[in-house]
This record gives structure tokens, sequence and C-alpha cells, in this order.
């Protein structure tokens, strides 16, 4: 209703091109009062405007029965959507995406061609961060939910895919599931643990550490039990049938092990 509302530059997309008399969308980011009355400011480089967007698009969303758990954005570039159907009669990515990919299309069309990845919520984190990582496929996933983060190691000729242009893939990936995603070769995370186990095999006979007896280790040997990594892979009853091994002295070397292996 003839109402001045600003857009600033950092809140429009690289790719906007715009027209005198031409309808823009956007989102309502902040108002605040100025001496000339109130100062309305719009977005549509937003997380809540994509997400306005799809609340058009697709009347489930509106409904409540579909729930966009999440929205990472690379303006322009990329975008990652986590949605939940509460009905398990609908699929909720089909009904994000709508008949041959009309319903997408429509806010693609908006966006002037960003990408949208439209991934199915999981209460399993390795789930979600699999499917959020799309289209690279990770050869293996290491997790600490307490800190939260994640280690993904990706085949070589994947990481790139992983990574994705200009590192969006794997940052939106982080923002969408809310874990630190580190990607990594897969050649470099057997290298170095082939290294670590280098180092456990070969430097680290039971002899080599400071507190176990001469007696001892020869005992272990001939129960052909010689590193550290031969102990730490045996049982305690293994460990117990070794000749002068008992439950008190059992612990005690156990303690030793420990130590030597946080050292290394």
């Amino acid at each position: 209703e003839n109402t001045e509302m600003v857009l600033p530059r950092d809140q429009q997309m690289p790719t906007d091109r715009y027209r005198r008399g031409e309808i823009i969308r956007a989102i309502i980011s902040d108002i605040s009062s100025t001496a000339k009355g109130p100062e309305i400011r719009l977005s549509r480089t937003s997380d809540k405007f994509l997400e306005r967007l799809f609340e058009i698009e697709v009347p489930e969303i509106e409904d409540g029965i579909i729930e966009i758990k999440s929205i990472a954005r690379a303006a322009g570039d990329r975008s990652k959507v986590v949605v939940h159907s509460s009905d398990r009669r609908i699929d909720a990515v089909g009904a994000c995406v709508g008949m041959r990919g009309s319903r997408i299309q429509s806010v693609v069309r908006e966006l002037n061609g960003e990408k949208i990845d439209i991934i199915n919520w999981s209460d399993e984190p390795a789930v979600l961060i699999t499917r959020a990582i799309a289209p690279a496929k990770p050869y293996n996933l290491y997790m600490d939910e307490d800190r939260p983060y994640a280690v993904a190691v990706f085949e070589d000729e994947d990481l790139a895919i992983a990574i994705g242009r200009n590192g969006h893939n794997i940052k939106l990936a982080s923002k969408v599931t809310g874990y630190t995603i580190e990607s990594v070769k897969r050649s470099d995370y057997e290298g170095t643990n082939n290294k670590e186990n280098d180092i456990l095999n070969d430097a680290s006979s039971l002899s080599d550490i400071d507190g176990i007896t001469a007696t001892q280790s020869t005992n272990f040997s001939d129960n052909n039990i010689n590193t550290v990594s031969d102990f730490i892979s045996s049982s305690e009853e293994e460990l117990l049938s070794t000749k002068g091994i008992g439950k008190k002295s059992l612990e005690k070397i156990s303690n030793l092990v420990n130590k030597q292996t946080k050292e290394i």
C-alpha cells in the first residue's frame, strides 16, 4: 500500500537482477523507528525466506503435517532443507518435490536456479549426516555425539564432491545437522592409522614398558603375547592364563599399558 521498504544489498542474492516496476518477493527481516516513521527492511537471503516459500508451495507444511526441521543456505548457490512428516502415509520429501518436481521448481525459479537438497529427517545422527552430505557417500563415519563432531571418510575421488563448490556442501551439511563435519580422504585416513599401528605393533613391545618385569614379559611371550597390540586384543581369560599373572598383577600391568598407549 505504497509503503516504502528497503532491500539492502547484503540481503539480495548474487543472482538477483531487478527491473523497474517488477514485483519482488522477500521477507520482512527488521522494522525500526526513524524520524520519518518506521523503516521496513527486507531479505531474500535468509533461511526464513526459503521456509516461507515452501509453506506457500506445499500445503502439507502450512497444515502442520510436514515440519521443516532445519534449513541451511548459501544464497544463490545451494540450500539444504531437512523435513519430517508426522503422518507415516505421507512422504515428506516427495510432498516437497511435488508431481514431476512442480513444487520445488516453483521455489527454484523464485531463487534464480538455486540448488535445493531436500533431506528426510532421522533421529539417528549418523543416518541424518549421511543423507545431508549427499550427493557424496561416505565410506565410513566416526562420530562424537557429545561435542557434537563427526569425521566423514570418503573415497579419494569422491572428496571434491563431498566438499562441494566453495566448500558449500560440507558447510551446509554441518549447519543443517548441527554437527561439525570434517571430510577426510580414505588414503590419508588409512595412512594415519597404519602409522599408529606400526608404532603399537613394532615399537611397543611389552618388555619396553617401565614397570613390567623381565620375567612377566617372558611369560607373556611364552603365551604369544609380545606387543602392546597383542595385549590389548587379548581377552582377560587369555591374559590370566599367563604363568605368574593374577587379577591384581594384571590390573597393574593394564594400567601401565594404558598409560603407554596414551603417550603414543
